[in-house]
Order: structure tokens, then C-alpha cells, then sequence
């Protein structure tokens, strides 16, 4: 028997990668979008799309009871690291304060509830270069992951009080095809698409900020393989367990594309971490996955940008 999942924010660069890597004999996928956007990765997919905003619980409500769904995996957040107190206040009112509530309704109805989280500002900054564990506290410098920290600690406070089957993933950084190369987040694909137009790359502070990187199909083979698994109560990052500096994506985006593009060093932001790797020892009890090497990852990123330029 299929089991009825429903993907919130489904139709973005991770949901859409997701939805593609899920098993079609065992999965029924549905997704909720707002009225308006943008779902075109979502073509050639299975999918039933309904059109109903987050803040709608009712509507999700309704989606939820007549689709019988058994899994809800929470995808959606309006923020980026930069982004502003005024722009947290409409997250917690649009986003954050209805996700309780479907938590609830995921509790009364035995509903798994499976939550995209932050492995790369969930934790904060700290001097030392040591991977960041899953028990280390949550200590984030920026709005975007004082949102996220919200939404894990009203997830374990459901699941105490009433029973919620929860996964909470940490992601580090994801990249790869799907992803905007003209958006604000992401900084192989913002590189990319600076390359791409012939424009300087802006970089905040001297390059040597450390990232985690993981390739998109890893990323999305490793939630498929946690969903098949049924892992749940459990906090688990997500990414490649190893560290690459600004400065060190950019020379390999300089080797893929033979292109001696500029570089703009800019004051650092104080919501930027010096330093994000993830210990994904944890992980890899659950999955067996070989990561795709960077430089690998970074080619056919830049080879499938290209065709779309062309």
C-alpha cells in the first residue's frame, strides 16, 4: 500500500529534487504552493499541486484529511540569513505560528512530521574548527536560524506533550541543478550566475569562511532513503562532513569555467558563521550513500547552468 506524503513548499529547488528521488511505487506525492507560484520544476513529476498558503491551516487541514496523508514534510521559510527583524515578524506570523498548529493536527492524526531545519545556522559561530554535532547547542547569530530554532523547539515540545512522530533534518549547504543562479542564497549558484552574466563576484569578508557543501542528488537520495527507513524522533545533519573556504569554491568555479572572473571583497556581515562543517556520523547509521565530489558536483552544475543559457 502507497503512503499519501505531502510536501510543503514542494515546488522550490530542494522539494522539487526530493519529489523526483521518491520511490513512485510506494509514495502517493502531494504539494502545497500559494496561489501564484512559481511550480515549473515540478513538470514531468507525478504530483497532485494544491493551491493553498501555509497561514491557511483549515485548507491544509482539509488537504490533509481528504488526501488521508501519513507523512508532512515542512519545507517552507521566507528567510535568508540576511534578512531583517521586520521580515521575522512576518515569518513568525505567516510561517512559523501556523506550522504549530499543523503540528497538532499532525499529532492528533498520528501524522509523521518531517522538518527541514538549518545544519548551517542552526548552531551559531564558534572559534574552534571542530564539525558541529547534533547535541551542540543551538545558538544561531541571524533571524533566519533563530526561525529555524523556533520551529525545532516547537517540534520537541509536541512531541513530549503530544506524541508528534517528528524527523528534523540539518542541511548544510545545498547546490546543484534546480537552484537559482540569480537569487540572494547560495553561493555556488549565485557564483555561477555572476559568471554566467559577466559580472564581478561579491564576496562578504576575506573568502575564508568555511561551508559544508552537498550536491543536490545526495542530498535528496539520503532523504529517500530516511523516509523508506521510517527514521524518526531524531535531530540529524545532513551534508558531506567536509569544510571548503569561499575563496576555495571560487578557484575551483574558475578552473570549471576557464574564466578569470573578477572578484569583489566586501566588509564581512555580522550574521555570516566563520566556520560551518557538520559531523554526520550520526547519519550514517541510517543511510549508505558515496557523496559526489566537489569539484564533480561544481562541473555538472556549471555544464547544466550553461545549456540553460544557451
Amino acid at each position: 500500500m502507497k503512503t499519501n506524503i505531502l510536501f510543503i513548499g514542494g515546488a522550490g529547488f530542494i522539494g522539487s529534487n526530493l519529489i523526483r528521488k521518491m520511490v513512485p511505487s510506494k509514495y502517493v506525492i502531494h504539494v502545497v504552493e500559494p496561489k501564484g507560484a512559481y511550480v515549473r520544476r515540478l513538470q514531468n513529476c507525478d504530483v497532485s499541486i494544491h493551491e493553498c498558503s501555509l497561514s491557511d491551516v483549515e485548507g491544509i487541514n482539509t488537504i490533509i484529511k481528504e488526501n488521508e496523508i501519513g507523512i508532512v514534510v515542512h519545507l517552507v521559510s521566507t528567510l535568508i540569513p540576511g534578512s531583517s527583524y521586520e521580515d521575522y515578524k512576518n515569518e513568525y506570523q505567516n510561517m512559523i505560528f501556523p506550522s504549530i498548529e499543523l503540528m497538532e493536527i499532525c499529532a492528533e492524526h498520528g501524522i509523521k512530521f518531517v522538518y527541514f531545519s538549518s545544519g548551517g545556522t542552526i548552531y551559531g559561530n564558534r572559534n574552534d574548527v571542530f564539525p558541529f554535532i547534533e547535541q551542540d547547542p543551538m545558538a544561531p547569530i541571524s533571524y533566519y536560524g533563530w526561525s529555524k530554532q523556533m520551529m525545532e523547539n516547537s517540534i520537541l515540545f509536541m512531541h513530549r506533550t503530544k506524541g508528534l512522530k517528528y524527523l528534523i533534518v540539518r542541511p548544510s549547504n545545498p547546490y546543484g541543478h534546480g537552484q537559482s543562479l540569480f537569487g540572494k542564497q547560495g553561493l555556488v549558484a549565485v557564483a555561477i550566475g555572476k559568471i554566467l552574466k559577466g559580472e564581478p563576484v561579491e564576496v562578504w569578508g576575506d573568502g575564508s569562511a568555511v561551508r559544508d557543501y552537498i550536491y543536490i542528488d545526495d542530498l535528496a537520495e539520503i532523504f529517500s532513503q530516511l523516509i523508506l527507513n521510517d527514521v524518526h524522533n531524531t535531530t540529524l545533519n545532513i551534508g558531506s562532513g567536509r569544510g571548503y573556504s569561499v575563496n576555495d569554491v571560487l578557484a575551483f568555479l574558475k578552473i570549471v569555467s576557464q574564466k578569470d572572473f573578477k572578484i569583489e571583497y566586501k566588509n564581512p556581515r555580522p550574521v555570516d558563521v566563520s566556520n560551518m562543517v557538520l559531523d554526520i556520523s550520526n547519519l550514517m547509521q541510517y543511510v549508505n550513500i558515496e557523496f559526489t565530489p566537489f569539484m564533480d558536483g561544481i562541473k555538472a552544475f556549471y555544464k547544466e547552468s550553461l545549456k540553460q543559457e544557451l
